[in-house]
This record gives C-alpha cells, sequence and structure tokens, in this order.
C-alpha cells in the first residue's frame, strides 16, 4: 500500500508531522508520497484552471491518487493536518471482515452531515459546508475498481468540484465505511478524555497553521518535538523539501 499526504505549500509542517506520525508507527515499510501540485502540474497530469472554491493545493489533486497508482493494488490519501496514533497498516485488517472488500472502490469514515464548528478555516480560508463533507479527507482506494478508473487527469482537472468530493463518481453502494476513530474531526467530535483516536484531524487548524488550545494539540506538539528535537515555537520551520 502507498499512502498519499496532501501538500500545501502554506503549511509544510502539518505534512512533515503526518508522515513521521505515519512511520513512526508502521509494522514494516510503506512509502509515503506528498502530492505536490507544482509537481503535477509540471508533469501535465494536472491542469485545472484557477478559479474554483479550494482552501488547499490538494482540494482536487487527491483524486489523482488512483491514476498515480498505476490502478493498482490499495492507496491512502490523507490530508496533511492529520497526525495518527496506530499503525497506519491496520487500516486494512479494518476492513477484512467486509464480504464485498474487493467490490468496493473506496472506503472513508462516513461522517454525517454537521455544520463545522467555524466559518473559517486555516489561513483565513472559508469554511465551506457540503454534503459528504469531510469524506475525502481521507480515502482508501482500491485502485483497480473501475469507479476508480473514473479519476483521472481529464476528469480530475475537468469535473466540478460536487462530482469530486460528492463522490458521484462512484455508486453508494461501492463506498465502505471506515471506523470513525480513523477521522476524528478536532472541534468538531466530542473529546473523550479515555480514548484517543486512530487518525487525529486538525481540520479547524492547529500549531503549525497559528490555531491554539485545540483537542489533542499536545499530540502534534510531542510528534514535533520528536522529530526536529526542538519545543515548537510558534511558527513555521523552513523545512528544506
Amino acid at each position: 500500500m502507498k499512502v498519499y499526504i496532501g501538500y500545501d505549500h502554506k503549511q509544510r509542517d502539518a505534512s512533515e508531522i503526518c508522515r513521521y506520525s505515519i512511520q513512526k508507527h508502521l509494522s514494516r515499510y510503506v512509502e509515503t508520497i506528498d502530492l505536490k501540485k507544482d509537481i503535477l502540474i509540471r508533469n501535465e497530469v494536472y491542469y485545472r484552471p484557477e478559479g474554483d472554491p479550494s482552501s488547499t493545493d490538494f482540494t482536487y489533486t487527491r483524486f489523482l491518487v488512483p491514476y498515480l497508482s498505476n490502478y493498482s493494488g490499495w492507496s491512502l490519501f490523507c490530508d496533511s493536518d492529520f497526525v495518527f496514533t496506530d499503525d497506519i497498516l491496520s487500516i486494512m485488517d479494518d476492513i477484512m471482515w467486509d464480504q464485498e472488500m474487493n467490490n468496493r472502490a473506496v472506503y472513508v469514515v462516513k461522517q454525517p452531515e454537521y455544520v463545522p464548528s467555524m466559518d473559517t478555516k486555516f489561513h483565513g480560508e472559508q469554511q465551506l459546508s457540503f454534503p459528504r463533507k469531510n469524506w475525502s479527507s481521507l480515502m482508501l482506494f482500491n485502485n483497480e475498481h473501475p469507479a476508480c478508473k473514473k479519476l483521472n487527469p481529464f476528469s480530475v482537472s475537468n469535473q466540478t468540484p460536487q462530482w469530486l468530493h460528492r463522490f458521484e463518481w462512484c455508486s453508494d453502494h461501492n463506498i465502505g465505511g471506515l471506523a470513525p476513530d480513523w477521522n476524528f474531526l478536532v472541534g468538531d467530535h466530542e473529546f473523550d478524555d479515555y480514548h484517543i483516536p486512530r487518525g487525529i484531524h486538525f481540520t479547524n487548524g492547529g500549531p503549525f497553521n497559528g490555531v491554539w488550545g485545540q483537542d489533542y494539540e499536545e499530540i502534534w506538539l510531542n510528534e514535533w518535538d520528536e522529530f526536529t528535537g526542538l519545543a515548537f515555537p510558534g511558527g513555521s520551520m523552513d523545512f528544506k523539501i
């Protein structure tokens, strides 16, 4: 399985810590790849015109993952503002019970319809509300499924945001469900002193973009300390990527 991490030039720290948290808990090697829009444009596999609403560089490029995986095997996409506290490979163990596993095109945490707790996201971007919001922030693709083959440079660059993010490219019965704690929405889901989610999603921001006081913030900061050997200064570290 390959893991693709959304990459936004405005929050590079988030991508670095997301990757570190994944690699820290792995039971065996997994390739982790930054999904960088500028490289995809340079390689002529993404050419969506500016103007469609987007809060990150990977708002639409995430749907290129099956294509980038050569429509082979399984691949995971996650937003950059995740921290994982468990082996990401165990996500495959979780779906083994599903007798329709091989017939699923994608697995997501099927977040219930809700209104986000904040009107704006990081860097002042508008917090949009739409059906199946946050389903696409963590996706486990069965790349060989016919529905995934609808996701290609042409469709991802030209189809509507609704077609992509509302999974109109895929029949509902081909969308499998993941356990909710793989995509815990910090600030929108209720904090539990007795349970640490496996996927902590700082969807409303975190230290990496100057948003403080969030649930599980100390976990992100601890990962930073381990990764860099430094206490987080409150500003972005200039990674040489």
